[in-house]
């Protein structure tokens, strides 16, 4: 049994005593060898799903690599990760309790044990990050998945916080986390196209001919895995008081385009054409649950970043790139959206450390795996033509 094995990362100073006593107490037993922990534990990870993506979502990852070279250092990212998954499990433990924490980590921490999947793995990170962000202020009370009764099916979100706001004002924060699962790209190997909104029935088959027109693989938006997440978070959560905010973050972080991915669900959601978010009959079209938009506060869509990772600090989607930082936050009552734009109310800014955001303009993705100077001329052509060839197929909709 691996807890019959010496604990094989360095522990000289304390920094990963969480991990040591889950190691030595036997609660790693059941991991896989090839799990995404195990392997940083024994220093024998060099490489994981959403690599290559996980790359080129950090413009300052080359502090990351050896010499410049390209090749990770990886007893730093190792050691690193580590040492701060140690902390933060810790952290939780603490805020949460011990049974809770250790039930997380033989059940969704270990990600199919035998049957190891490192999607859930990456699932119960963003689990991680997005809680222990939470976690590290001042709350009078929380419960991990408090339980919430449906007729006779019980269904949790992530978490639950409460404190007092102002006056006597007690605020409730209900925190559901979703991350998709994607197929691996390796960025710069493919050509893609994707339009971030929704088409006509003709529409889709004419946009992607004009594609393959073009020589560019055309991919469906992924409109369903939105319907699901949401529709899954509206179940998991009651309908909101004016104290309660029900806050779903979606981790659009392991797409066909690092960096900006989340950009894609952005635009699905509030696009002014056809945002499910924005566009009711949108979202009915496609089987959103009327019920989303009474239960749930705020969706944060965003794209984690390397060293948030590493890290497992939430914080670093607040990194700016040529789109400003690495989320967007879309308020869907009307009332509160206005107020908080208009500063009348700072509570959601406060509680969640983001303003709402103007909705999106449809856009388009595509990667054309750019070579040189002459294949981003054409790029830039072959864009330009594909989007607005993409916005003549887009489904429109009349709210009743």
């Amino acid at each position: 049994m691996r807890h019959e094995r010496s604990f094989p990362c360095s522990n000289d100073q304390g920094l990963c005593d969480y991990l040591e006593k889950a190691w030595i107490s036997g609660q790693l037993d059941e991991y896989a060898d090839e799990h995404f922990l195990i392997k940083a534990l024994e220093n024998r990870l060099s490489s994981f799903l959403g690599f290559q993506q996980m790359i080129y979502n950090d413009p300052r990852f080359i502090q990351w690599f050896e010499n410049s070279t390209n090749i990770i250092d990886d007893s730093s990212f190792n050691f690193n990760f580590c040492i701060n998954l140690s902390k933060r499990l810790s952290l939780l433990e603490s805020v949460f309790g011990k049974n809770q924490i250790d039930k997380f980590i033989t059940d969704q921490l270990s990600a199919g044990k035998g049957h190891y999947d490192e999607n859930t793995f990456f699932e119960a990170m963003s689990e991680i990050s997005v809680l222990t962000f939470y976690s590290g202020r001042l709350w009078d009370s929380a419960l991990y998945e408090p339980p919430l009764e449906i007729g006779k099916i019980k269904k949790n979100p992530e978490a639950r916080f409460m404190k007092k706001y102002s006056g006597n004002r007690t605020i409730t924060v209900n925190i559901e986390v979703k991350c998709p699962k994607f197929p691996e790209v390796r960025q710069g190997e493919r050509k893609i196209f994707i339009p971030a909104f929704l088409l006509t029935e003709k529409g889709r088959t004419a946009v992607q001919s004009e594609c393959s027109r073009h020589s560019i693989p055309y991919c469906s938006p992924r409109v369903l895995k939105l319907k699901e997440f949401l529709n899954s978070a509206a179940d998991k959560f009651s309908t909101p008081n004016a104290d309660t905010f029900n806050l779903l973050y979606i981790n659009w972080s392991y797409s066909d385009f690092p960096s900006n991915g989340f950009l894609e669900a952005w635009s699905l959601l509030t696009n002014e054409i056809n945002g499910l978010l924005t566009q009711p009959a949108a979202a009915l079209s496609v089987g959103v649950a009327p019920d989303v938009f009474d239960k749930i506060t705020a969706v944060i869509v965003y794209t984690e970043a390397f060293e948030g990772l590493m890290f497992s600090d939430f914080r670093y989607v607040w990194q700016r790139n040529g789109y400003g930082p690495r989320f967007r936050m879309w308020v869907l009552n009307d009332n509160l959206r206005n107020a908080e734009w208009k500063d009348e109310s700072r509570i959601l800014f406060e509680t969640t450390g983001m303003n709402p955001d103007d909705p999106s303009s449809p856009i388009c993705l595509m990667d054309y795996n750019i070579k040189n100077d002459s294949d981003r001329t054409t790029a830039g052509e072959i864009g330009n033509i594909l989007k607005d060839f993409a916005l003549c197929h887009a489904k429109y909709f009349v709210d009743a």
